[in-house]
């Protein structure tokens, strides 16, 4: 069976194909529509793949769900969460015309100065794993003061800090980078609070948080949120790295 929902972005509508069946799904993926694939788990024969999202109930359908299909297939940057100020959404490679060369740009900084590196990190972080960095916009100043966002955690080359942490499958890192000019506003805690909560209900109830043990500002900022310390590095010469972890459990 077919059915079809609309749904508008931005001023503009697209039509959504949901079907358990193939041929439908194919059909109208070749006509440039999203499509849902209505997955039944008592089916053996069923075959969904032109989907990239799947459902069993039309009662997942929700406004918010069909959105993202629409945004996701045509390349438009999910919204995440917001806050007072803010929009917390994926970045798009014309971000990358905002963001400014920065000697402390944090995670992977020079990635989102280009649009040709941003376009890839979107295409394949946010197509993968449905989470990443993401750009801080200031709906009143209507631009980009920062980024933040949740990534995957790797300890591989410390195995003094990979020992605090919990063996699940995924473990995650918070991380956040505000811009020069618009730091000391509040931004940095604002964001962190709103994407903790987002990650508590659609990702993970554990995150981490890696800052250098001198760096106070980050330190306090992430006590604030909640974090507790779970370990520290000692060996070597360079500054000690802290492991924090925090938990909505």
């Amino acid at each position: 069976m077919v059915w079809e929902r609309e749904i508008a972005i931005e001023g503009k509508n697209f039509r959504v194909t949901i079907s358990d069946e193939y041929e439908a799904l194919r059909s109208a993926l070749a006509e440039g529509r999203a499509v849902i694939g209505l997955w039944d788990r008592e089916r053996t024969d069923q075959c969904l793949s032109p989907a990239a999202y799947l459902v069993e109930s039309l009662s997942d359908l929700t406004p918010e769900f069909l959105e993202r299909v629409v945004r996701r297939k045509e390349g438009l940057p999910w919204n995440i969460t917001s806050t007072r100020r803010l929009l917390i959404r994926e970045f798009a490679a014309p971000d990358a015309d905002e963001i400014p060369e920065e000697p402390d740009g944090g995670r992977d900084g020079e990635l989102f100065c280009s649009r040709e590196t941003l376009e890839i990190y979107v295409r394949q972080q946010y197509g993968f794993y449905e989470y990443g960095i993401w750009a801080l916009y200031d709906k009143d100043k209507k631009i980009i003061v920062g980024k933040a966002g949740i990534f995957n955690l790797d300890t591989a080359d410390n195995e003094e800090l990979s020992s605090f942490i919990k063996k699940n499958d995924t473990p995650l890192e918070l991380g956040y980078h505000i811009f020069t000019p618009y730091r000391r506003q509040g931004y940095a805690r604002e964001a962190c609070q709103a994407i903790l909560t987002y990650a508590a209900a659609s990702l993970t109830d554990t995150i981490y948080a890696r800052v250098l043990e001198e760096n106070r500002a980050s330190v306090s900022l992430l006590k604030s949120l909640g974090f507790q310390l779970k370990g520290r590095t000692h060996s070597g010469s360079a500054s000690r790295q802290c492991l924090y972890e925090w938990s909505c459990l």
